[in-house]
C-alpha cells in the first residue's frame, strides 16, 4: 500500500478518537430526574459481538441506530460517548470496506497479490470495527439500564381545602 493511504488512515483513527476523554460517572449527582416515560431495553437471547437485537417497550428493533432516542432522553454523558463511539466504529466499518475498489481505480498497475492483501485486509477492519462499535452499544444500554434502576425519588405538594394549607408528600421508586 502506498505511504500516502498509510498516512491517511492513520490520520482519519487519529481524529475519530481525538477528543474522547475520560468523563467522570455522574450517574450519582444529576441535576435532573431520569424521565419516568423510559422503559427498560432489553437485549436478545443468543445475540452476539457481531450483531444485537434489542427490545424497547416490548417491541422489536430494526437496529442499534433505534437506541438514540432513549439514550439521548437519559442525557448521560457515559451512554451518549459510548452511543458516540458505535456510530464512528459503524462508519468507519463501512468506510474500510470501500479500501479495495480504491485500490482499483487508483492503481494503474494490477498486482493480484496486494489487491487480495488490501481485500483481506479491509475485511478483517471492517469486522473488527463492527465487534468493537457493537460492544460500545452494549456498554451504553447496560449504563442505561443500570441508571433506570436507581431509585427516583420525588418530592409533591398539594393545595388543601383549607385556605393557606399544602399537603408535602415524599415517595421512591425502585426498580422497573
Amino acid at each position: 500500500m502506498k505511504p500516502y493511504l498509510t498516512f491517511f488512515l492513520i490520520l482519519l483513527l487519529g481524529n475519530a478518537t481525538y477528543g474522547q476523554r475520560q468523563r467522570a460517572d455522574t450517574g450519582h449527582y444529576r441535576t435532573e430526574p431520569i424521565p419516568a416515560h423510559l422503559m427498560p431495553i432489553e437485549r436478545a437471547f443468543g445475540s452476539s459481538s457481531i450483531g444485537s437485537v434489542y427490545f424497547y417497550g416490548g417491541k422489536r428493533l430494526s437496529s442499534p441506530y433505534s437506541l438514540e432516542i432513549p439514550f439521548y432522553e437519559i442525557a448521560d454523558p457515559t451512554v451518549t460517548h459510548h452511543f458516540k463511539v458505535f456510530r464512528t466504529m459503524t462508519t468507519l466499518s463501512r468506510l474500510t470496506a470501500l479500501l479495495p475498489l480504491a485500490y482499483i481505480l487508483i492503481q494503474n498497475q494490477r498486482n493480484n497479490g496486494t489487491y487480495w492483501s488490501i481485500y483481506g485486509g479491509s475485511i478483517v477492519a471492517s469486522l473488527t470495527f463492527s465487534i468493537v462499535g457493537n460492544s460500545q452499544v452494549n456498554k451504553a444500554v447496560t449504563r442505561y439500564n443500570e441508571l433506570l434502576r436507581q431509585p427516583r425519588v420525588g418530592l409533591s405538594v398539594a393545595p388543601l381545602p383549607m385556605p393557606g394549607q399544602v399537603a408535602v408528600g415524599a415517595g421512591v421508586r425502585w426498580g422497573f
